[in-house]
This record gives C-alpha cells, sequence and structure tokens, in this order.
C-alpha cells in the first residue's frame, strides 16, 4: 500500500514539474545561442561598400573608408571580451565583395550574428540621427529588434537623434536591404546599423575625427556585448545582468514597416503678437502606425520649408509622440504669411496641414528676421529613462502579448491547483479505502 502511495505521488510531482517548465523556458530561450566548436561565439563585422562602391560621399566624408575604420575599432574592442570569436567580411576599402558573397563567409564560419556598418546621407539633406534596420521576418526580426533597442540607447547616450529599429520590403516584399535578405534565409540575425548621417551639420560633430569613428566602433561593440551579455576580464566588465537586454517571447514579430503618411496634420491659430511679430500656431498631428519624428513649417503657401526640425517629447522607442504641441513662428519684416505645417512620421513620410491665411503686411522696426525660437532649434530627443527604452511596438501590440502570456500562465497555475486537488482527494480515499478494508479483516477474524 505504501509503495502505491509513494508511486502515485512521484507521478503528480513530475507531472506538476512539466506544467511549470514552459513557464521559465520562455524566459531561457531568448538567451540560448549556438556556440562554435570551441565554445565560443562568433560574431562577423561587415564593413558595408567598398571598392567602386564608395557609398554616402559628400562634402569630404567618403562612407567606405568610414565602414572600415569602425569595423576595425568595433573588431579590436570585441576582442577583449571573454569566449568570442571575430570576424570580417573584408580588411580593406578596395576590397570587391558582393552582398550575397558576404551572407556565404557569415554562414561559411557558423556565425551566430552578422553586423553590417554604414552611414548614411539623404536627398536635400534633410534628415539626421541614427537607426537600425532588421529583417522584417522570422526569429530574425525579433533578435534585430533586440540588438536594435540596445544600440539605440548607446547611440542616444552619445548625443545622437534616434531614428529607431526598422524593417524596409521591396516590390517583391521581402526584406529591401540585401544583406538583411540572405542573412534571413541562413537563419543568421543580423543588423545594418546607419550610424548618422554625413551630409547634415547635426551629425557631422559626431564624425568629424578620427577619433569620433573610433567611438563609434567601441560603441557599437559595446552593444554588442550588452546584447549578449558577455564579460571581459581585461576590461573588467560584466554585462551578464545587463539590465537593456530585454526579454521577448518567441514567434511575435516586433517591427513592421509603415508605408502610408501621417493620418492626421492640421493647424489651428492660438495667438498673434503683432508687437514681437509671432504667430502662435497649434499643431495636432497623428500617426497611427508609427510616432512623428519630424516637423517642418513654411510661411509661403508651401513653397519652401524650414529644414526638418525634431517632433517635440518624440519617444521612438516607446513608439510615442505627443499628438500636438505649440509652435511659436517669428515672422520677417514685410512678409504677409501664409502657414504651412509638414508632419513627417518615422519612416519620412509626410502629410500637410491646412493653410492659415488672410493676414495682413508685417511692418515694424528694426526689421526681424527669418528664424526658428530657440526650442524649435533642439534637434536631439529628451528621453526620460532606460527602463522601457527598448519597447518599440505599439501600445495595442504590447498589451496583446501581454494578456496572451497572462493567460498562459492562468492556465498553468489552474492545471497545477487542479493536479493538487486530484491528489488530495486521491490520497483521501486511498487512507479510507485502507481502513475499510482492516475492518473488513477484523470482522472476518471474528
Amino acid at each position: 500500500m505504501k509503495r502505491r502511495i509513494q508511486f502515485c505521488l512521484m507521478t503528480i510531482i513530475s507531472i506538476i514539474l512539466l506544467a511549470i517548465f514552459p513557464i521559465f523556458e520562455v524566459n531561457a530561450a531568448s538567451f540560448d545561442y549556438p556556440l562554435d566548436s570551441d565554445g565560443k561565439l562568433v560574431i562577423v563585422i561587415d564593413p558595408g561598400h567598398g571598392g567602386d562602391n564608395l557609398g554616402a560621399d559628400y562634402n569630404g566624408y567618403l562612407e567606405k573608408e568610414m565602414n572600415i575604420a569602425v569595423a576595425n575599432a568595433m573588431c579590436d574592442e570585441l576582442k577583449k571580451y571573454d569566449d568570442i570569436t571575430v570576424y570580417q567580411t573584408h580588411m580593406s576599402v578596395e576590397d570587391e565583395m558582393t552582398i550575397k558573397e558576404r551572407a556565404d563567409f557569415a554562414a561559411s564560419v557558423n556565425a551566430d550574428f552578422l553586423f553590417c556598418l554604414h552611414f548614411n546621407m539623404s536627398p536635400d539633406n534633410k534628415l539626421f540621427g541614427s537607426e537600425v534596420w532588421v529583417s522584417a521576418f522570422g526569429e530574425e526580426n525579433r533578435e534585430g529588434y533586440r540588438f536594435g533597442s540596445i544600440q539605440m540607447s548607446t547611440m542616444k547616450d552619445m548625443g545622437l537623434f534616434i531614428r529607431g529599429v526598422k524593417t524596409k520590403l521591396n516590390d517583391s516584399g521581402t526584406d529591401y536591404y540585401g544583406i538583411l535578405r540572405y542573412c534571413q534565409e541562413y537563419d543568421i540575425p543580423s543588423a545594418l546599423i546607419e550610424h548618422c548621417h554625413v551630409d547634415h551639420e547635426n551629425d557631422t560633430l559626431f564624425c568629424d575625427s578620427d577619433e569620433d569613428i573610433i567611438s563609434f566602433g567601441i560603441a557599437d561593440a559595446t552593444s554588442v556585448a550588452k546584447y549578449f551579455g558577455l564579460k571581459s576580464t581585461e576590461l573588467n566588465v560584466d554585462y551578464s545582468d545587463c539590465s537593456e537586454r530585454i526579454i521577448l517571447p518567441p514567434g511575435t514579430l516586433y517591427v513592421q514597416t509603415d508605408t502610408t503618411d501621417p493620418d492626421v496634420c492640421i493647424i489651428e491659430e492660438e495667438y498673434v503678437d503683432m508687437e514681437h511679430h509671432k504667430i502662435g500656431i497649434l499643431v495636432t498631428a497623428h500617426d497611427y502606425d508609427t510616432p512623428m519624428l519630424y516637423y517642418a513649417y513654411s510661411i509661403d503657401g508651401g513653397i519652401t520649408y524650414t529644414p526638418y526640425i525634431a517632433w517635440p517629447d518624440t519617444d521612438v522607442m516607446k513608439g510615442y509622440s505627443p499628438d500636438s504641441f505649440t509652435l511659436d513662428i517669428n515672422i520677417p519684416e514685410g512678409v504677409t504669411p501664409s502657414i504651412v505645417v509638414k508632419g513627417i512620421n518615422l519612416y519620412d513620410r509626410y502629410t500637410e496641414s491646412n493653410m492659415l491665411s488672410g493676414y495682413s503686411v508685417w511692418i515694424s522696426t528694426p526689421a526681424e528676421v527669418f528664424e526658428t525660437t530657440e526650442e524649435q532649434s533642439v534637434l536631439s530627443q529628451d528621453v526620460s529613462g532606460n527602463d522601457d527604452f527598448n519597447r518599440y511596438q505599439a501600445p495595442q501590440e504590447a498589451s496583446s502579448i501581454e494578456k496572451d502570456r497572462t493567460f498562459i500562465y492562468f492556465l498553468q497555475l489552474s492545471l497545477i491547483v487542479a493536479i493538487l486537488v486530484f491528489v488530495c482527494l486521491f490520497i483521501t480515499n486511498l487512507i479510507l479505502s485502507s481502513g475499510r478494508h482492516h475492518k473488513k479483516k477484523k470482522n472476518k477474524r471474528k
């Protein structure tokens, strides 16, 4: 009888452990990376462009040279960490290498991650800031986002404007960037880092010297170390418990492209200050898919616009931007203003507002000059805190994920409680049956 009870208890305990185990498995899966034969992590660094492919070429900045320099510094820094093997796809600015060959190389060395390094420029030199592009598909989307969010935090700490972690598709519906597309086919997580724009005065402050370029390489290596939770005896650092390492459940796409213009962009007059030549405008704009990133305004009916200005208080990595803010515009001497505002979203798509016009010619002495206010000239984001910095997903999506995980936990807990109740009833029944059995034996003896 005692053996039967022991056997039943062991069976029930095993069932309980199997029910509990998936709860812990979700958390562990995100950090379970394959290692090479000698137990080391394998990283591949791919400096973008090379040979006849110069990349961005603007005002003395040559991207292929900058990419190699950052890659060298990143490689040197990463080699200071324990249990890691680091490769570069090519070592010279004159090396010719196709995108497919770069991905093939990463596959040949069993890479755990490929990092493709770039600098940026834009049509009309409008854009500024740092961004990371990742695959739109599979686990590569999740892991690309996990790294990208850490990289964005690193770039923000350096003082750069944050353009976010993004995906882009080609006409065939696959990843636009070839290195991401080919790596995804090999099941290799990858990220394409655009450090900053070499054609915008806000960003050239960060890449104007050899020391600046080396700083980018060291910063990239630090992001990688945080992502993988690496340790370095030489540097005396340990990122195994780094708070920036977020845990995400598998099977979910965390970053998706937005191919639509902002849904709303309207303006209305708040005040007119004739004495100081100012007009206050309430700007209201919203995009249901991505946060607002920049704005620009025109006082000649949309013929010419100011340079792009950072949308106030946007937190790209939380997917948030305020719907409205007040824009104070200085009106020049002798101008009859017709005001239009352009709202620009995360993917640089824009919507123009309605026009405010009907003002008289503004005349005063001395003449005013057309300039933005001090507040409008601040082109860096003020993102408070880092705890939730790494969560670029729509609030509804985040809420849905949390609800799904809570429901799973509820089912598992309910199963455990049901099993425990069953155990108690089963053991009670065995004890009662045993008692009745002994009574029957005593009655027979009598």
